[in-house]
């Protein structure tokens, strides 16, 4: 009987919650319809009490004449919330794919892998209030194409944190006005610049068809892979890295299978004051690679 009574309880609770997620989610909506035109419509939203998670299935968007844009299997928010930052939040989304009426229109200068693909997108937040640590992931993998995923640690972020989570509450009721977004932006340039960046790290992985597209789009330029090589390697030579980190990159324009770099900065400076000692040693590439400790491998 008492497992009956919670569970009744947590039904009713969790009934409200899918009721006031559905509400607030319409609000959200609507106001992207406003200021965009497009129309946004889903199957169904649901929230879990339990790990704080919201979702969305089956969501459509439509062009201001009703035409059909895109659509999406399904979007994963976890431990959003709306009065402050929370210690993690995470977005999944599964699914995106073209209609085929915006692929008919596309088709002429963009490849089919592309056109045709199911895509997939991720993105991470750790947040440490105390510290004001944060760590950034996100991941986006095109069908059968490629695979990228960028992860960046930053310290110092709560300016930021606090900024971000200003202008989402003055954007959960309308619209914001152009005096609003300039006072967002400058509080926001000048929290970017309290910044301390503490590392780097970007891959890319060909999931298959990725030297495939390379090679249409190369065409359409009427360009051959010699020639494109040719004129990658001059664009590599005028870039401020040591001869190692050349050779890799252009391991990665002649394979077009992988790359990989990485940056770890172990003392906390602020961006300014690190664009000031990048700055100094932009002419030395040696000396720059060791004050950003910067890996790349390329295949």
């Amino acid at each position: 009987a008492v497992i009956g009574t919670i569970a009744a309880g947590y039904g009713v609770t969790q009934y409200k919650a899918n009721e006031k997620l559905n509400d607030e989610i319409a609000k959200q909506i609507s106001l992207f319809e406003e200021s965009s035109g497009f129309t946004v419509d889903y199957k169904e939203a649901n929230y879990s009490l339990l790990n704080k998670e919201v979702s969305l299935q089956d969501i459509q968007f439509k062009g201001p004449e009703g035409e059909d844009l895109a659509t999406i299997s399904h979007i994963i928010i976890e431990g959003y919330e709306t009065d402050k930052v929370s210690p993690y939040t995470a977005m999944d989304l599964k699914g995106l794919r073209f209609a085929q009426q915006l692929i008919d229109l596309a088709e002429p200068t963009t490849p089919a892998e592309l056109l045709n693909a199911s895509y997939d997108i991720t993105s991470s937040l750790k947040y440490d209030e105390a510290t004001g640590k944060s760590d950034f992931d996100i991941g986006f993998v095109a069908g059968e194409v490629a695979a990228m995923d960028m992860a960046f640690t930053l310290g110092n972020s709560k300016t930021l944190m606090d900024v971000s989570l200003e202008s989402q509450k003055m954007q959960m009721d309308s619209p914001l006005t152009m005096e609003q977004e300039l006072q967002l932006q400058s509080k926001m340039m000048m929290a970017m610049q309290e910044l301390q960046p503490q590392s780097f790290n970007f891959s890319f992985n060909n999931k298959g068809q990725f030297e495939s597209v390379v090679e249409q789009q190369l065409s359409a330029v009427q360009l051959d892979k010699l020639t494109f090589v040719q004129q990658a390697q001059m664009q590599v030579d005028m870039l401020p890295l040591d001869e190692g980190s050349k050779v890799e990159l252009m391991n990665f324009v002649n394979g077009l299978n992988s790359l990989n770099i990485s940056m770890q900065l172990d003392n906390n400076k602020a961006v300014s004051e690190l664009a000031m000692e990048v700055s100094a040693v932009a002419q030395q590439p040696e000396k720059l690679a060791q004050l950003l400790n910067l890996k790349i491998k390329g295949s």
